[in-house]
This record gives C-alpha cells, structure tokens and sequence, in this order.
C-alpha cells in the first residue's frame, strides 16, 4: 500500500477545456478519429463562445457526427468543473452506442449512477430520458438527496421529447380494470350529452373512433377521478401505467384533456411540468441536441424554455455534411406501378445490397416479411445492425425505427419508407379527426420521414438510394405541401431527385416500374457524375439557424405556467 504515495500527484496538471484541444489530445483514440470534421470543429467553437448561458440548441444534420460532439462538450464540462455530466438519449439501444463511440474516442462513459468515476465527476453518465423523468427519477422526484446534474446533454431531442410527453401522460388499456371504472364514473353524463359517442366506444366498441370527456364533466369528477388512480399507484406491472406517471401530473390533473377510444384512456396535461425534476431544472449547463427539422416550440411546451432560449440555435457554418441521396417516389411517377411491383424491385435489388425497410407497425412488415425472420425488433436489432455493417445480408424491416439506428456506407445502399409515420398519442389522433390539415401534426410527421430518410447516410462520403411508397405517404409529401417541411439540405436533394423524375417523364410519360429503378442505379453505383452533381448542388446550402415555433404553442406554455401558480385571469 506504501507503494500508492509514489503515484501521488504533486502540482496540479492544468486540463484543456476547448472541445477541439481535447479532441485533438485523446492520447488513445480510434484511427478514424484522427481529425474533426469541418462542421464538428464550428459547433465547438460556437458552443464554446456560449458555454456559460444555462440552455443551448444545436442542430445538426442526421449523419454528421453529433454523438462525438456532444461526448467532447460533456468532457468540456467536467475538465471545467461543471460536472456531473449526463448524455440523455432515447432508448437503451442507443445507451450502448454512445458509449461504444465513447469507448472508440478514449472516453470514460459509465452507465451505472452509482459509479465511482461518475461521482467523483472523471465520467460521462449515459443514461435514456426514461431514467431520467419518471414519476419516481432519482434526478428529482425524491424528496432529499436527488442526483445531482451539473451538465446535461439530450441528444436525438426531438425523439426524447416524445418519451416526455409520455410520461406526463397516463395510458390506461382497456383490459385493465380501471379503465371500466373510469368509463362508469363519466356514463351517465357522458350518454346524456352524446349518446352516440359513448354507444361507439363502449357499448359497440369501434377502434376507429374517439372521444374527448368535456372538461366540465372532467373537473366535477376530479375527487372520484384522483380516487380511483390512487388506488392502482402501486409498483405492480400491470399498475405502472399509473406508478411512473401519476406524480407528475397531480399538480394539473384538473387541467387535463381525457380521450377515450375502445383500445384505451388518455389522460394529457395541457403543459409539461419538468421542474419537478428537479436536477435538470438546476443544472448549470442544458444542451439540447437536434436534426434540422423541426417545431422548435416544443422546446417551449416541454422543456418550459422562454422564446430568447430558443433563439439561441448554434449550427454549422455550412449544411454540406451529408452524403448523397437519390429519392425516388415510384407510384408518383405512374400511378399503375403496385406497391407489388415496388416490393418485388426492392427485393430483387437485395440480392445484391443491404436494404432497410421502415414501415409503421409490424402489421405492414408482414408485408415485407410474413415469416417474421428479417423483421427487427428491440431484442435482436444490436445483433441485425452488426451483421448489416459486416456483410452482405439482404433485406431487413425495421417497424416505427425512424431514428436512433446508423446504417453507414454498405450497411445500407438502399433505404425504404414505406407508409406514414404512426401519429404518437391518442390526443394527436383526436386532432387530426378534428383538424385534418394540421401543421403541427403534419411537421412532426414530416420530421420522422426525414429523420427515417437519413439512417442510411452518415458520412459526408456516403450515399444511399430513398424509395417512397404509400398513398397515405404520398397525401402528405404531395398533395399537403409536407415536402417544403423538409430541411433545407434534404430540400435540395429532393429538387436534384425530381429533376431526374422529370427528364424520364419527358422520355415516357407512363415510365415502367424497371425505368423508374433505373434511375436507382446511379446511386446504386456510385456514377460520377451523379455525386458531382449532388455535390454541387448541396455546397451553398446553409443550415436554417431561424427558429421555427408556432406562437400559438408559446402562448399555450405561458398560460399553463401561469394555471400552474392559480393565476387563472393572467392565464386566460
């Protein structure tokens, strides 16, 4: 033990804190990490000219390399001092990706709070937004001794404010036994205001209908409503619809929009109240890590950022990141060609390349795959992205995948969006009934088809063929305007792809299924002059650094701070 005094420090080492320097000084780094890239290297430094401001967004395109970046700010943040760090992402798939990048850089990146290094402030934490906000976090739902958080980073933002927004939310199925409880206590005054509606949904079940319960009916219920909930917030599996999400929402339950459909209640607060967790409100420094696109107001309904926040987005000096992608809409084309005639292409051109099918829910991949055997799910899909970056494996299905998976280079040539993303929450399904026209909706699905569109391109160097099929898909993109939602990089790339469409429309009007696949080949094959012209095209393209909200949700968020502290006239 004697031993041990002889590796005692003496003066204290000064560390650097600028991301760049510390990146370039990684004694034990990958080969491939021997430079940044040029749009890593701008964030850092615009990151590191703001760092001290409490909340910052960075955008960056799918692809570009924002895991290392947000790994090098983090360490930033812990040389400075300002730790605890914790990198915050979605699911624990992509728990294991960044701490394999981190691995990869020389990084210490632990997944267990109660680590040694994490604690004494020498590692990253990587943890999913889950751990983090639940009705029972360690992060702030204790009444003592929380977690600390000196420095957090939520990277795949918009997919971890999906995760929030479920767990300010309750969703009770209709097989549990509250469900019928809860039907039983609004029946009377239910069937007396809209007899039809109660007979759709509980009498005659129709899994296609919906119904909100009036919000006078909701708020004279609320003892007998807060009643019956209380009685299931226990840890029992069957309860933790209750358990995880009951406490974050006892401070506006009365404020709540209740949907009902024959499948199960929905109960949404108006607002988002993320100061109850309480180390991510007092952490000293907030990153916020986001793809192009996006409705930046839910930064103000979720997060309760004020609008000067979400004005402060740092993005690269140029947009030019990403790889080359030849999109191809074929029934847009020549509305003769069968979704069969696009499947059997698809599957042929597999014979030759990996290819990756989205599809909305794992009905649709019976489609693709009725055995199930190439259907990816959460328990085989490490092993299937594995397999798809070592070899020539074929086609593979991924169901409601749109973001969180890498599929470099010959992982994956060709990349299938097949069908509309499924809309998130009952309460996004009542609006669409409602409002079938609705931005909100419209972009948030637009994003996920542009997010979904990027997997197969993660480099600058790398390139893939987009196949869209789907009528529902093409209402959207087509006949909605949802292709000027696109991010400006995946704009131009559309415009270059339907240039192409054209010339071969002036050659054929009614151009076959193998004409339209022709097309494909020019990406397929890596032509020259193809990725020149991409190139070209995408080197003046400039990220959008204005920030794009909806006033109407700006005012929403403040009217709910304000419910919240029961000032209701200022509210109204």
């Amino acid at each position: 033990m004697a031993s041990l005094l002889s590796k005692l420090s003496g003066a204290k080492k000064t560390t650097p804190i600028e991301p760049r320097e510390i990146f370039m000084t990684l004694p034990q780094k990958d080969k491939r990490y021997e430079y940044p890239r040029d749009v890593q290297s701008d964030v850092w430094k615009k990151w590191f000219g703001v760092r001290n401001d409490k909340n910052c967004i960075i955008k960056m395109n799918t692809g570009s390399g924002k895991t290392v970046v947000g790994l090098m700010i983090l360490q930033s943040c812990l040389n400075e001092g300002k730790g605890p760090a914790v990198y915050v992402v979605p699911d624990n798939y992509l728990v294991a990706q960044v701490c394999e990048e981190a691995k990869k850089l020389g990084i210490l990146a632990v997944t267990d709070r109660d680590d040694y290094s994490y604690t004494e402030n020498k590692a990253v934490l990587v943890t999913t937004i889950f751990a983090l906000v639940n009705g029972h976090s360690v992060f702030g739902m204790r009444s003592t001794n929380n977690y600390p958080i000196g420095s957090i980073l939520m990277d795949d933002v918009h997919a971890c404010l999906d995760t929030i927004t479920t767990q300010f939310s309750i969703r009770i199925p209709a097989d549990h036994e509250l469900y019928k409880e809860i039907i039983a206590l609004f029946a009377d005054q239910w069937k007396s205001y809209n007899s039809s509606s109660y007979i759709n949904i509980v009498e005659n079940p129709d899994p296609t209908r919906n119904a909100i319960i009036p919000f006078w009916m909701w708020q004279e219920k609320q003892t007998e409503l807060y009643s019956l909930l209380a009685k299931y917030n226990n840890d029992h599996e069957k309860n933790h619809c209750i358990y995880f999400n009951l406490s974050l929402l006892d401070e506006s339950l009365s404020t709540c929009d209740c949907f009902v459909t024959a499948h199960g209640i929905e109960i949404v607060p108006e607002g988002i109240a993320i100061s109850k967790i309480k180390s991510f409100i007092n952490a000293q420094r907030r990153i916020f890590m986001s793809a192009t696109l996006s409705d930046d107001s839910v930064f103000a309904s979720a997060l309760g950022l004020q609008r000067e926040d979400i004005r402060n987005i740092i993005v690269p000096d140029n947009a030019n990141d990403i790889g080359d992608r030849l999109i191809l809409f074929p029934r847009h084309l020549n509305s003769a060609i069968t979704n069969d005639d696009i499947k059997n292409k698809v599957i042929s051109i597999s014979q030759n390349y990996n290819v990756c099918v989205i599809v909305p829910s794992f009905e649709r991949a019976k489609y693709w795959d009725p055995e199930g055997y190439r259907t990816i799910t959460k328990d085989n899909i490490e092993r299937a992205v594995v397999a798809l970056k070592t070899k020539h494996i074929g086609l593979f299905v991924f169901v409601n995948r749109y973001d969180g998976i890498d599929l470099p280079d010959d992982a994956c040539r060709m990349l299938v969006i097949d069908g509309l993303p499924p809309l998130r929450s009952e309460k996004d399904k009542y609006i669409q009934s409602v409002d079938s026209a609705s931005n909100i909706l419209r972009r948030e699905q637009i994003q996920r088809i542009e997010q979904g569109m990027g997997r197969g391109v993660r480099s600058n160097g790398d390139s893939c063929c987009v196949i869209l099929m789907g009528d529902n898909l093409a209402d959207v993109l087509l006949r909605n305007r949802g292709v000027s939602f696109f991010s400006n990089a995946t704009r131009e790339q559309y415009d270059l792809s339907k240039e192409l469409w054209d010339l071969l429309k002036q050659e054929n009007s009614k151009p076959s299924v193998d004409e339209v696949f022709e097309l494909a080949d020019f990406s397929l094959n890596r032509e020259v002059e193809w990725i020149q012209k991409s190139k070209e095209r995408l080197s003046k393209v400039l990220y959008e650094s204005e920030p794009q909200f909806d006033s109407n949700a700006l005012a929403l968020r403040k009217a709910y701070d304000l419910s919240i502290g029961l000032q209701w006239q200022k509210a109204i």
